[in-house]
């Protein structure tokens, strides 16, 4: 009986197959590393803020949100979704390379009511945005304790993220991440709650 050899194309579709569930598994660890630390910074975070009061927009002269400086990352906020059992650090600055370990501030604040916040579309971070209903509630807390209630008004899809998108005035918070499946962009949009 003769024996077969591989060819060339079978050999580079086994090779691209064992690339492709390396990636997977790649991938998946690394969200669940991140998941793990987001959630450890959230318990330390959570110990050192004060006891929780209601925020009230406008009531702040200074616009600015207080940092809470921790292990090298200054956090502006935390961001809880209630209906998904989700509660993560907000990065204070834009930096695209954190944006896997923890949301980060694009823009603005909760005080004027201008706050864009930008995610990962992964397991233990923004992965709720092609899932979240109109309606449900979103809470900012800031450094302070001041809690922050918005409601859901509605989720946007484009194609590109661009700045005059995702910072409708119209808004009072947008929660935006790129939806790994589509590849387009979502854009929760929220109103602060009474």
């Amino acid at each position: 009986m003769p024996k077969k050899k591989l060819s060339l194309t079978r050999i580079l579709g086994i090779g691209l197959i064992l690339c492709g569930v390396g990636l997977f598994l790649f991938f998946q660890i690394h969200a669940r590393v991140a998941e793990a630390s987001a959630q450890v910074t959230v318990s330390k975070i959570e110990k050192l803020l004060p006891e929780r009061t209601k925020g009230l927009p406008g009531r702040y002269a200074d616009p600015a949100m207080p940092v809470l400086e921790m292990e090298g990352t200054d956090y502006a906020a935390l961001i809880q979704v209630p209906a998904f059992g989700v509660i993560l650090p907000v990065g204070n600055a834009w930096d695209t390379g954190r944006l896997a370990s923890h949301p980060c501030r694009f823009w603005g604040s909760v005080y004027d009511s201008s706050l864009v916040i930008g995610g990962a579309d992964q397991r233990g971070q923004f992965d709720f945005c092609d899932q979240i209903d109109i309606g449900n509630a979103v809470i900012i807390t800031d450094m302070t304790g001041a809690a922050f209630p918005y409601t859901v008004a509605c989720v946007e899809r484009a194609v590109r993220a661009d700045a005059d998108w995702l910072l409708s005035e119209d808004y009072d918070l947008t929660i935006f991440a790129k939806d790994a499946f589509s590849l387009e962009y979502l854009a929760v949009r929220c109103r602060l709650s009474n």
